[in-house]
């Protein structure tokens, strides 16, 4: 921390000005904080310090005034203007959120950005940008692109790493980058994304992929989905919201998947499973991916019309095959339906290297649930004899 390195400049002469020379200026939540209670003078005056008395390039400049009321900001402007003229390669800022911060212009033109992490801002980009040609790492949360006549198109030809968490407008953005993204993560709260447009047409060589929309997908984009999954030969963890598996299934129980993925170990999906499409085709991804070794269940079942799943459950083609890499599943919010119970039996019968099954249960339960249904997970026949179930109550049980 700045100020932590600051106090070593009063240990010794050669101390004095060392801190002034650090390459990395974090000022965090807290430490923001700290100042403003004081008062904003002393907020302003001590990062005025810090930054004047800097000596060298300033390689990585975090900012997190989440905390602190702004009543201008002009100092912001300021300080950024600063970094992007010495030198700044990694950038991140963190503003209150009422997220009416607009970013200044030069922080798009600043020719050596890698790292660009923005939360709770305005983005509006200049009218002369040329694109962030130097970065790898884009980060955008809660971020709100004000509309535009035309897409915002920002060209990132080195880009390996683009997050985006619930902004607002991404109807008007395009990002242009290169076949050499390898992490893709894609928080909505609406549908907004066009899952056509550029920002899934060169994913060929992905590695991690989080894709979760709060909100119906509409139906003419399962194709482009598919493609996305299923071209991606080195992905290698995934993560799936209820609605994206919702399109998947259009609605039909799949045969077979249209390829296998022998690099992924980790999935990640939210599952309705009173739904027969979901259940389903969490069962063939389960399949599909021969030496994935970590599977996290999020229950968002929310019904009790099982008929239909249950007799499919009870096939033996549901699940046809031993998996023998599985070693750790997690299951969230578990909610204690007779479905859900019987997709653990299924896993503990076919997971011939599982180590650990952890249940977290949802909140709404009662002691007396709880331990009935902990007693029949511990029944449950298991092809695995290193196989540990971890029961994680909410309340101690009677």
């Amino acid at each position: 921390m700045v100020h932590e390195a600051a106090r070593t400049s009063i240990l010794s002469k050669d101390w004095r000005y060392s801190w002034a020379k650090l390459p990395n200026l974090v000022l965090d939540k807290q430490f923001s904080m700290k100042l403003a209670k004081k008062s904003h003078n002393v907020f302003k005056e001590t990062i005025d310090m810090i930054l004047l008395q800097h000596i060298g390039d300033i390689v990585k400049f975090y900012l997190d005034v989440s905390g602190v009321h702004l009543s201008t900001y002009a100092d912001i402007d300021r300080w950024m203007l600063y970094v992007t003229r010495n030198g700044v390669k990694k950038l991140k800022l963190n503003m209150t959120k009422d997220g009416t911060y607009k970013l200044p212009s030069y922080i798009f033109n600043c020719p050596t950005l890698t790292h660009l992490k923005l939360f709770n801002c305005n983005f509006k980009l200049p009218n002369s940008f040329l694109g962030l040609q130097t970065l790898t790492v884009l980060r955008l949360e809660k971020i709100t692109f004000v509309p535009a006549i035309e897409f915002y198109t920002i060209n990132v030809p080195l880009l390996v790493k683009l997050t985006i968490d619930l902004c607002d407008g991404t109807q008007y953005l395009n990002i242009v980058f290169s076949s050499e993204l390898k992490s893709l993560v894609v928080h909505e709260s609406h549908y907004n994304l066009d899952l056509s447009n550029n920002f899934f047409k060169k994913c060929k060589k992905l590695t991690d992929l989080y894709l979760v929309i709060d909100n119906p997908i509409p139906a003419d984009n399962r194709l482009t989905l598919e493609k996305l999954l299923f071209s991606s030969p080195t992905l290698e963890t995934l993560c799936l919201g209820k609605f994206e598996l919702e399109l998947l299934t259009a609605g039909v129980v799949p045969k077979r998947l249209p390829c296998i993925l022998n690099c992924l170990w980790h999935l990640d999906l939210d599952v309705n499973f009173n739904k027969l499409g979901q259940t389903s085709y969490t069962l063939e991804l389960i399949k599909s991916f021969p030496n994935f070794r970590d599977l996290e269940i999020w229950d968002k079942t929310t019904d009790d019309i099982v008929e239909g799943v249950m007799k499919y459950l009870d096939t033996p083609s549901c699940l046809d095959k031993t998996l023998n890499k599985l070693e750790d599943v997690s299951i969230h919010s578990f909610n204690y339906s007779k479905v859900v119970l019987y997709f653990v039996k299924l896993l503990f019968a076919h997971a011939s290297s599982l180590s650990r099954m952890s249940i977290y249960p949802d909140k709404a339960s009662n002691s007396k649930e709880e331990l009935n249904v902990a007693t029949e997970l511990m029944r449950f026949p298991r092809v695995s004899p290193k196989a540990e179930l971890i029961y994680h109550p909410n309340e101690e049980l009677d």
